[in-house]
């Protein structure tokens, strides 16, 4: 027999509702202020309560609170006579299931508590349906553990997993496509919990990359097992939080005694450390061949300046001394013949001085200097060839100097190389932005022009020893610079195309 609380400060009112209740089949329990009512709610066990919103000392939303906080899946329905708006939120928010207004009819008194009795009841019965529900779950993943302890004793390898690796993913799969069996290395590797999994489709482990949306990889693949015995190839899967991986998945059939066939066991492992180590590899090896290159490129750079530095010197003194001997003697057109020798072999002199220097290992005498102070001495020093280019020049300079650890000496080379390539790259004219920036850890120069740009080829080979694209010129200027970058220990990234401009992003850590 269902328990109603009746609340209300007017005795009559508090009677003629428990008449109706209880001529209905209810036990009626009533109270005329809190303290009673508290009392009938800590001692018995409510099916509903219709509680007064007005009371003569506390109001109607302290029971309601006071209730539900003791049992909130009890349906409690307030009354009023003289509705205050003010209350409604209050009320909303302390979960009250319904509304009465005064006086209260009998009618709408039984259906609204009949309702609220009937909704106490199917809260109950679906908390025991959920619990009865989670222990099949419980049944179902024990089975599945038991059949998978099976399938172990025949599988020596299989049980040498379960029981002491985490670098594999363990997984059972039904015939339906649904997970049956999530092992911890499972766990780990997707990023979720196995009660997350066991039950769900398969499928959602699985990236869509390559698959359609009703496709259902496992499922294909294990069939595959049962025709070949094994399945092995690698397959692109999600983790939890969205990301993908490449994975190897071996598959095998699960075969009972009878013959029947209850699932497929899948062992995954993430090749994600794997293919990093392989890339790592690659790219350690590319970056030593790059080195052996410019070292045999150095030495024998350094090979050829030494033998022609020598010959040039003698040819400059002769060439000096010559136009001692006849300055005297040839009019101004002859004389600037031999002055045109000259000059050709002092070019000569500076290609050689700086195949040597690119040659030479670089020693750093670093100290703390102001990346703006250095960039806008460069910028200082070229203002003849911007004003020549019609080259209008933009600074974004960060407000405490970015200051850090640097040779003043090779960064100013390396800056007034890469700000030259941007002026050569604008002939007609354009828009040179120079930004320096600055972290907790690192300093950075970014430097963009509006010029002609370079192809992708040209991008890739544009760090490459003596490759130019300049119809003068070694091709030194960017090896150098990149050069110098990595041995202040930053970094040094070109971006271009085409007709749209270059851009360059310098990284130079601040120790």
């Amino acid at each position: 027999m269902a328990k109603v609380l009746l609340v209300d400060d007017e005795p009559d009112v508090c009677w003629t509702m428990a008449e109706f209740l209880k001529r209905k089949g209810y036990t009626a329990l009533t109270a005329s202020d809190f303290e009673s009512a508290l009392e009938i709610i800590e001692s018995d066990e409510l099916d509903a309560a219709v509680v007064d919103i007005v009371l003569s000392c506390e109001s109607g939303i302290d029971v309601l609170k006071r209730l539900h906080g003791r049992e909130p899946y009890v349906p409690v329905i307030m009354m009023t006579g003289e509705p205050d708006p003010s209350q409604m939120p209050d009320i909303v928010r302390a979960g009250a299931y319904d509304f009465l207004p005064k006086p209260v009819k009998g009618d709408d008194l039984l259906n609204t508590v009949s309702r609220a009795v009937e909704n106490k009841r199917l809260v109950f019965e679906k908390r025991r349906l959920e619990r009865e529900l989670q222990l099949h779950a419980e049944q179902l993943e024990a089975l599945v553990a038991e059949r998978t302890r099976e399938l172990a004793e025949a599988h020596n390898f299989l049980n040498t997993v379960l029981d002491s690796s985490t670098e594999y993913a363990i997984i059972v799969i039904d015939t339906t496509g649904r997970v049956r069996l999530f092992n911890h290395g499972a766990e780990l590797m997707f990023g979720c919990a196995a009660d997350q999994t066991l039950g769900h489709r398969a499928r959602e482990l699985v990236s869509d990359e390559g698959y359609g949306p009703d496709d259902a990889p496992f499922l294909i693949h294990g069939r595959q097992a049962e025709t070949a015995g094994r399945y092995q190839g690698e397959m692109r899967l999600s983790r939890a939080d969205g990301s993908s991986f490449v994975a190897s998945v071996a598959m095998t059939p699960i075969r009972e005694a009878t013959g029947c066939l209850p699932g497929y066991l899948a062992i995954i492992k993430d090749l994600t450390t794997e293919r990093e180590n392989e890339e790592r590899l690659r790219r350690m090896r590319e970056r030593l061949a790059q080195q052996e290159k410019i070292a045999d490129l150095g030495r024998m750079a350094a090979q050829v300046a030494h033998e022609v530095k020598n010959p040039l010197s003698g040819l400059r003194l002769y060439s000096l001394h010559l136009k001692s001997k006849v300055a005297d003697k040839l009019d101004a057109s002859e004389m600037s013949l031999i002055d045109k020798i000259i000059g050709g072999i002092d070019h000569l002199f500076g290609t050689v001085e700086q195949v040597l220097d690119f040659a030479r290992p670089i020693s750093l005498a670093r100290r703390r200097l102001s990346l703006n102070a250095l960039v806008d001495d460069v910028a200082h020093l070229l203002g003849p060839q911007l004003r020549e280019s019609h080259v209008e020049v933009e600074q974004e300079m960060a407000e405490r100097g970015a200051f850090a650890s640097l040779d003043e000496a090779s960064m100013r080379s390396s800056l007034i190389n890469l700000l030259l390539n941007s002026i050569e790259a604008m002939p007609g004219g354009g828009r040179l932005l120079i930004a320096t920036s600055e972290s907790e850890e690192a300093v950075r120069l970014d430097i963009s022009d509006t010029g002609c740009g370079m192809t992708s080829s040209q991008v890739k080979n544009v760090f490459e020893p003596f490759y130019t694209t300049k119809s003068k010129g070694l091709g030194l200027g960017m090896s150098y610079a990149q050069k110098v970058i990595k041995q202040h220990g930053g970094t040094i990234v070109l971006m271009s195309q085409a007709g749209k401009g270059t851009r360059v992003w310098i990284t130079l850590p601040l120790d």
